[in-house]
């Protein structure tokens, strides 16, 4: 998708990659294959990359990337597993997706600085055969249910009143979850699961994201950090976790128009005692290249406008061009 040589360490772009550059470990979702073969799947959009992109992910200090989500099967089962080839050639870690079950939920654990990391990669967004299986490729799946409640009283004083929608999580996958993150605070300080999840291009969270990030808090993951809706959504904070439902946009090259696109980088201090702080960097994304411009400090009191009505227990001081947050307990 990168049509033109592109250097993370030149130009106007610069400033939002040194905020990478000055992370101990940078976890992104990486939502395009890395192949050149196969079809695209019947579907709205389908993306593919050069394999070369891997050297572009290393460049800008990604350290693992999630690729569960619902473009990592756009063309087959073999680019998916030439994805993997190429980031293991590449020494990229990745989560997310695998040959079978066992490979797509197993985390990848990393140390820095004394601190153990393990890192998931989830999707609840499933293109159909998209979910790995004990015997077929896929993705970590999430498993969601959808249902409509009508209210018959008011359907009849208003017909055409839409319904309200019900999502859950599948049982036997919420539970594999939460024992795969308990399984693995056994091994670490703290656990981060990326996962795609949401509804596309709204604010509003689905009704499963909650209960669902609850649970695999209090299975242990001390961070969710959420994607998929392209935009930024509400933060909260939940036992001693938090959840970022949706980051937004970093690097994006579907359309070409992209004025008013954007983003948030997310920093986490992590100790062997817990979450020490979290912070939010306002990002805007080029509309003629698709890439990332840090944002202003006025952008950064926007960015607390826009995501402060759907935060739950979580306050948010302005701090010259980022945001700092402060966790409150939900108890």
């Amino acid at each position: 998708m990168l049509d033109h040589e592109f250097s993370p360490h030149r130009g106007p772009f610069r400033d939002a990659f040194q905020v990478l550059d000055k992370a101990d470990v940078v976890f992104a979702n990486l939502e395009n294959p890395l192949g050149t073969g196969g079809h695209p799947r019947e579907k709205m959009f389908t993306f593919r990359s050069n394999p070369s992109l891997a050297k572009t992910v290393t460049d800008s200090g990604v350290d693992v990337v999630t690729i569960a989500n619902n473009h990592m099967l756009d063309y087959g089962e073999g680019v998916l597993m030439e994805t993997l080839r190429t980031l293991s050639k590449a020494k990229i870690p990745f989560v997310g997706a695998g040959k079978n079950l066992v490979e797509a939920e197993k985390p990848v654990v990393l140390e820095r600085r004394g601190v153990r990391v393990a890192f998931f990669g989830l999707a609840a967004t499933l293109p159909l055969g998209a979910a790995a299986s004990p015997e077929r490729p896929g993705l970590a799946p999430v498993h969601v249910t959808t249902s409509y409640e009508l209210d018959p009283t008011l359907t009849q004083e208003q017909p055409g009143n839409p319904p309200k929608v019900r999502t859950q999580v599948d049982s036997l996958d919420q539970e594999r979850i939460c024992t795969n993150i308990t399984r693995a605070k056994e091994l670490a300080d703290h656990v981060i699961v990326g996962i795609h999840w949401g509804v596309a291009f709204t604010r509003e969270r689905a009704e499963y994201q909650q209960l669902l990030g609850h649970k695999m808090i209090d299975a242990g993951a001390s961070v969710i950090v959420g994607h998929h809706p392209h935009v930024r959504q509400g933060v909260e904070a939940h036992a001693h976790g938090i959840i970022l439902y949706s980051l937004g946009n970093f690097l994006f090259h579907d359309r070409v128009d992209m004025t008013g696109e954007s983003g948030m980088i997310a920093t986490a201090k992590l100790s062997k005692d817990g979450i020490e702080g979290l912070r939010l960097w306002p990002i805007t994304i080029d509309a003629k290249t698709g890439f990332p411009l840090l944002g202003t400090s006025k952008e950064a009191a926007e960015l607390i406008e826009e995501i402060k009505p759907s935060s739950l227990n979580t306050d948010f001081k302005l701090r010259k061009n980022f945001v700092e947050t402060q966790m409150r307990s939900d108890d």
